[in-house]
């Protein structure tokens, strides 16, 4: 069975508690054939409850560390961008050395051949056919209705009267 941190931590905070209560005056304890004394047995477990604590505690200490890390970031690479913008308006693309001092590459230029730019022609026109396909509706016809003309009301006649 593996037991947590958490559940080891507390056997041993329940060991240390243990052994002062009802261990504390047993001169000689055996455990798998290791001899201890309660004060030392009582020091073994503290020092797992310690070093479990630090271990927390680091843990907190990195995650608190790298949460800072992430909010710096997106300022950081700001600013490294708009640094590059300035020393490429101050300098210019052709300024390789100077953009290498600040760890800077130049823009690559990426040169097309002609069959690339066929390729992308072709896709191009095949793209633009599909979408006058599927834009393009079918001619619709109105519907024609006929109306009736509404049936003529009639006042009722009067009832006889009696005299």
């Amino acid at each position: 069975m593996v037991l947590n941190r958490t559940t080891l931590q507390n056997r041993c905070r329940n060991a240390v508690v243990g052994i002062k209560k009802d261990l504390a005056s047993v001169a000689n304890i055996t455990l798998d054939a290791v001899n201890y004394t309660p004060t030392t047995l009582m020091a073994l477990f503290q020092s797992y409850i310690d070093l479990a604590d630090a271990a927390v505690t680091a843990r907190a200490s990195w995650l608190l560390a790298v949460q800072k890390e992430q909010a710096a970031r997106a300022t950081i690479v700001a600013a490294l961008a708009a640094l590059r913008a300035y020393v490429l308006l101050a300098y210019s693309q052709k300024a390789v050395d100077t953009l290498a001092d600040f760890g800077f590459s130049p823009k690559k230029v990426v040169v097309k051949t002609a069959e690339t730019k066929a390729k992308a022609a072709t896709k191009a026109a095949a793209t633009k056919a599909a979408h006058k396909k599927t834009v393009s509706p079918e001619p619709v016809t109105p519907a024609t209705t006929t109306t009736n003309p509404a049936p003529a009301v009639t006042p009722p006649a009067p009832a006889p009267t009696k005299s």
